[in-house]
């Protein structure tokens, strides 16, 4: 409610990005099976996304043009997430939103 007061459009947390394309490349790949509905998407993104530190930008040019100590810091946080989103889709599996 809040956060629409202010202007946030250049607010980017960069951890939730990466979640969801770690989640896109495994439904791609088929690498796990799930059923990608709007709910089970937003289950494992958000249990995910409890596990990994937010990582927020707000500067534009650093959005399409990373310096080298952020690009580093994201490719390990890549790395990371993957771990996260797999575990997620685990428990969202065992424990389905019914």
């Amino acid at each position: 409610m809040y956060k629409q007061m202010y202007y946030t459009d250049d607010l980017t947390n960069m951890s939730e990005e990466i979640v969801f394309k770690q989640l896109h490349e495994i439904i791609e790949s088929g690498e796990e099976e799930i059923k990608p509905t709007a709910i089970t998407v937003q289950d494992i993104a958000a249990i995910a996304l409890n596990n990994i530190p937010p990582k927020y930008i707000c500067n534009v040019l650093d959005k399409h043009n990373f310096p080298a100590s952020l690009k580093a810091e994201l490719e390990s946080l890549e790395k990371f997430a993957r771990y996260q989103v797999l575990k997620a889709i685990q428990i969202v599996r065992d424990n389905p939103h019914d």
